[in-house]
């Protein structure tokens, strides 16, 4: 009911009054008018009857509620989304306004208001004496003192103010009701008053208005409020963020109906049956046509179903480019799937399951043991022991099938890196067993003690709450709960996850959820102060979480900010004199912390308002170390350049994440944080237990996250850096992996690129994977360097935004958001010029090769040539038209799919036959590439 009273609401107080149900004549809004009460005497003296004189008053205090001063039901938050922009509370009071109280004046602060104005024009329209001030003044007198239309309240800065009564509106059906229309501005209102209309400075006079039949209604919005056909819409989300059982429940739901919407995460791509899907909303556009394929066939899978499939374009240049060729994603080729099966982090977790299953047997067999919850793995500190001293006994020294199955299972790098043979990898397996050991017991003595605390305080709902939670603490799946913590294999391949707890939240919804993110994403998206969305709530993170006994571990860091050269280390030492880019600007040493024990969300939960939480991406990613080399390549380009390509793996990342303003304040004790400010709060809440936390000292600290993965890095023989020129690079570097992306199919999530230097001291442009461990996306851009780099230059050629600048279509993208200001096409052109990248250069299919070889012009050859860039598909060239077997015409460039001709002279009787035939004829040199493009997008297939 609250949802349905802020739609009513919102109408009361529409801001385009004109679009309305009120302005177009459905609903009509009037004012309860006190029994026995008569209206004023000055005003029915003045020529006004009585009901025009209540008339009168109510246009009045109309004027307060369309500018938002009036009460709401309880249920209704003033500050919802669906009141922008003038969210409220907005009051009003006799005299002098505030803007930054939101505090409106009934008389003009200055000069004249809307009610001066109406009230002029109506004592003009009946030849009235009166003044429109002291009429005004005397109004407000009468309505505070023989109506109940306005309500006062206590504002704590200005004292009393007002706002219009909601309960005293009532609302009829305007289909029934007499209207009237402005002759003028074509407002339509519920009251004449001498026909004035009440539109400001409106000279207008109302005319008698009776709404048309449906059938002959021409109002765009009055048409559609009488014609739609609401249904009622259930919607939940079916994403990775909720516990198996809640997602299982909600998918049922859905295919029995009780909802019928699904907001759903790339998991539904799993073959997930839901029964008669009729209808796909993708929100943004698939990687590749494989994803496209997978989300779009959920619907439509019954015979003699008809689906629909709606995709949006985001402002992205993937989304932008696809959205350009519409054809290329949806019947598009499907790459052949391919697995990286070297990463050392995931054939970790392989490992791990081998080991854990075959103790799991073991244990099952000796004694019948079975464990199926985290409780009764971990145990809980006090009555229940834990397993973990079990399982390292058990792998001391490891089973031979264990050591067999593992040699068999993984590759032979992989292998050695993790010391099968040695049984390296055992004491890593146990010691981070016991990391998710402490704090599974830590969550389990802090739930007890807060239930303890709530009984002895009588809070006895609050206490069977927490009780409530605490059972979900000790019966998550264990199988689940190990992927969650890095110990087994989970899909989709994250390394390094962590979590944003909420089981502690005193909304019941946090005990369902499991937020997790790879800790290279979670450092930003689960920065303090950042909110998501989730379980149909709004959460914000609150601070790091700290495991008792366990410190979090610190670097310092610094970054040149000239060049962006940086440097890490437990303990870095101080500057020594200027970078080696030349600059003598300071580099300020910081400290960033590692939050590998993930996130925690405050205790309170805010209602998800119609506009999304913004997605902050403060910080950046910097190469550390360049790792091992696996090829070294040398690419000669166009004009002599030496690119030399360099394909390497275990490169060092670190991955730092700043906030808004250059960190983040830490409580050191309780694991509370919040975005740098002016100044550090002196006072703050323990973020999982709501007590004050007593520490008043707090550390101005980055997060970040150092993991290995693949590169490739690129330099160039004949090109020096110079620090004033780092636009240009920055431009190339981001056109460069637009251009890999858009080129291999590779998600824009998947790999990422930084300005590094090379082992001998050149400036590089580094692209590498985002996945730590590598998933093979680097090398692949190696292999296929050339086609990468004259589609990255297609990308800044073509794009419509100024080459001054750029734009989502070319080099944008949220993540270099604190580079936008730097990016532009011609920076990103300049540099590839240099290395001699044209359009001249471009290869083009081999289609449109054995065509263009059949056109003497050169210009139109190369025109065409930056044509076939774009991916349409080939003219004929040199084809003949003609009227049977008497003329024949040979046309320099025909599209016979698309009725497209381009020629280059004219011949009057061809052009005609052509025109006749259905064509359009565009002439050389008069045409632009532009124009043919734009031709072949609006002419038949």
């Amino acid at each position: 009911m609250s949802q349905a009273a802020t739609w009513v609401a919102s109408e009361l107080v529409a801001t385009d009054v004109r679009k309305s149900l009120e302005g177009v004549g459905i609903l009509r809004t009037t004012l309860k008018r006190p029994e026995g009460v008569k209206p004023p005497r000055p005003l029915t003296n003045a020529g006004l009857t009585e009901d025009q004189a209540w008339g009168l008053l109510e246009e009045l205090v109309d004027t307060m509620r369309h500018q938002g001063a009036v009460t709401l039901p309880d249920d209704v938050d003033p500050k919802d989304d669906r009141f922008a922009p003038r969210l409220g509370p907005i009051y009003l009071r006799y005299n002098g306004s505030d803007a930054k109280r939101k505090i409106l004046s009934w008389l003009p602060t200055r000069g004249t208001n809307r009610r001066i104005n109406y009230l002029t024009r109506v004592f003009s329209a009946i030849n009235s004496p009166l003044g429109a001030r002291e009429t005004l003044e005397k109004c407000w007198e009468f309505i505070r003192a023989q109506t109940s239309w306005i309500t006062d309240s206590h504002h704590l800065s200005v004292g009393v103010v007002s706002q219009v009564d909601h309960r005293q509106l009532r609302l009829d059906s305007g289909l029934s009701s007499v209207w009237y229309e402005c002759s003028a501005c074509r407002r339509i209102t519920a009251r004449s008053i001498a026909g004035v209309c009440p539109g400001l400075g409106c000279e207008g006079n109302l005319e008698s208005f009776t709404p048309p039949t449906q059938e002959n209604d021409e109002n765009h919005y009055r048409y559609l409020y009488r014609t739609l056909n609401p249904a009622p819409l259930s919607a939940k989300e079916h994403t990775a963020q909720w516990t198996s059982e809640e997602a299982a429940e909600i998918q049922n739901d859905f295919v029995k109906g009780v909802l019928n919407v699904l907001s759903c995460s790339t998991t539904f791509e799993l073959g997930v049956d839901v029964g008669d899907l009729q209808a796909v909303v993708l929100r943004n556009m698939p990687p590749r046509t494989a994803n496209y394929v997978q989300r779009a066939d959920r619907a439509g899978r019954r015979a003699g179903a008809a689906a629909l499939v709606l995709t949006y374009a985001q402002r992205r240049s993937h989304d932008l480019t696809k959205f350009a060729d519409p054809i290329s994603m949806i019947a598009g080729t499907m790459r052949v799937p391919w697995v990286p099966i070297e990463n050392e982090r995931i054939s970790r977790r392989h490992a791990h399951s081998v080991a854990i299953s075959a103790f799991w047997r073991h244990a099952k067999s000796a004694d019948g043991s079975l464990w199926k919850t985290s409780s009764e793995f971990f145990g809980d500190g006090k009555n229940k022991p834990s397993i973990v001293n079990d399982l390292e006994a058990y792998l001391t020294p490891v089973p031979n099938e264990i050591t067999t199955a593992l040699n068999q299972i993984l590759p032979e790098p992989v292998k050695n890196e993790l010391g099968v043979d040695t049984q390296a990898w055992v004491p890593k397996l146990v010691d981070l067993l016991r990391c998710v050991e402490a704090e599974v017991q830590a969550d389990i003595s802090e739930f007890n003690k807060m239930i303890d605390e709530a009984a002895a305080a009588r809070r006895f709902g609050a206490a069977r709450q927490l009780e409530q939670t605490l059972k979900t603490v000790e019966t998550r799946q264990l199988i689940g709960y190990l992927a969650t913590k890095n110990v087994l294999p989970k899909y989709g391949f994250p390394v390094d996850t962590v979590e944003l707890r909420t089981l502690h939240a005193a909304d019941s919804t946090g005990a369902k959820l499991k937020l997790d993110r790879d800790l290279s994403l979670a450092i930003y998206e689960y920065a303090p102060g950042n909110e998501i969305v989730a379980g149909g709530k709004l959460w914000r993170s609150r601070g790091v979480y700290r495991v008792p006994g366990k410190d979090l571990v610190k670097h310092e860091y610094r970054i040149c900010v000239e060049c962006d050269r940086f440097e890490s280390a437990i303990n870095l030492p101080d500057e020594q004199g200027a970078c080696e880019c030349g600059s003598t600007k300071p580099r300020t040493k910081l400290s960033y912390i590692v939050p590998e024990f993930g996130f925690v969300a405050d205790r309170k939960t805010e209602s998800v308002g119609s506009a999304p939480p913004e997605t902050r991406w403060h910080g950046s990613t910097h190469v550390h170390d360049l790792g091992d080399e696996v090829a070294d390549t040398l690419w000669p380009s166009p004009n002599g350049t030496e690119v030399h390509i360099r394909s390497g793996t275990r490169a060092t990342m670190v991955a730092i994440s700043e906030g808004p303003a250059k960190g983040f304040y830490v409580c050191e004790s309780c694991g509370w944080a919040g975005p740098k400010g002016r100044q550090a709060p002196k006072t703050h809440e323990r973020p999982t237990t709501g007590d004050s936390c007593g520490r008043t000292s707090l550390s101005l600290r980055s997060l970040g996250h150092e993991y290995q993965t693949d590169i490739a890095e690129f330099t160039f023989s004949s090109l020096v850096f110079a620090a004033e020129h780092i636009d240009d690079w920055l431009s190339a570097l981001y056109a460069l992996l637009e251009g890999a992306s858009e080129h291999l199919e590779i998600s824009r999530d998947d790999i990422d690129a930084t300005l590094s230097w090379s082992k001998k001291g050149l400036r590089s442009l580094v692209l590498f994977d985002t996945v730590p461990g590598g998933a093979g996306a680097a090398k692949m851009i190696t292999e296929n360097f050339q086609d990468v780099l004259y589609k990255a230059y297609l990308r800044v050629k073509n794009c419509d935004c100024g080459e001054e600048t750029s734009c989502y279509g070319c080099l944008r993208s949220h993540r270099n958001a604190r580079h936008h200001d730097q990016l532009s096409r011609r920076g990103a052109l300049h540099l590839l010029e240099l290395i001699g990248i044209s359009a001249a250069g471009v290869p083009v299919s081999s289609q449109w090769q054995s065509q263009l070889e059949y056109v003497a012009e050169r210009d139109l050859r190369d025109l065409l040539r930056l044509v076939a860039q774009s991916g349409v598909p080939a003219p004929e060239v040199g084809a003949e038209v003609g009227v049977r077997n008497d003329i024949y015409w040979p046309i320099e460039a025909l599209w016979k799919d698309r009725e497209l001709a381009v020629v280059t002279d004219e011949v009057t009787d061809r052009d005609d036959w052509l025109k006749r035939n259905g064509y359009t004829v565009l002439r050389h040199p008069q045409m632009t590439a532009d124009d043919l493009l734009a031709a072949l997008a609006h002419t038949p297939k």
